[in-house]
């Protein structure tokens, strides 16, 4: 896994909304605390609070969590989930790519070449994700 100093990203040429960041507390911060259970079930349910989810929270510090057992609520926060992953995730890559024209992907032009969504359709984790997220 690789590391990088969130001021990296920060690149003139780094289109928005990945461009800017909130500030405060002294610098750029992500402090989204949440966790997402069953977001696709009756079961569905968010837990949300300063809680870090260690023994010290367990035991010595003033924390909070909230449990909330409602699924729209739940797949609200996944959607928040999706978008701070695929946020970090463009910024990292624009970050470590070439600096190159982006273009659309074109369709298979040979009997035998594979399409750019053949991943999609052949992986199983990204065939889970496709059909979850779908």
């Amino acid at each position: 896994m690789t590391v990088v100093h969130p001021e990296a990203l920060t690149q003139a040429d780094t289109p928005e909304p990945f461009k800017s960041e909130p500030t405060g507390g002294g610098g750029t911060r992500l402090h989204h605390k949440f966790v997402v259970i069953d977001f696709d079930k009756p079961s569905a349910r968010v837990y949300m609070g300063s809680f870090n989810f260690s023994v010290a929270a367990d035991n010595s510090n003033g924390e909070n969590l909230l449990l909330i057992r409602d699924r729209r609520i739940a797949v609200s926060y996944m959607i928040e989930a999706v978008r701070i992953i695929d946020h970090y995730h463009f910024r990292i890559a624009q970050l470590n790519a070439p600096q190159e024209k982006l273009t659309l992907a074109k369709p298979p032009r040979k009997a035998g070449e594979k399409p750019w969504w053949d991943g999609s359709y052949n992986d199983p984790r990204r065939i889970r994700d496709r059909e979850l997220f779908a």
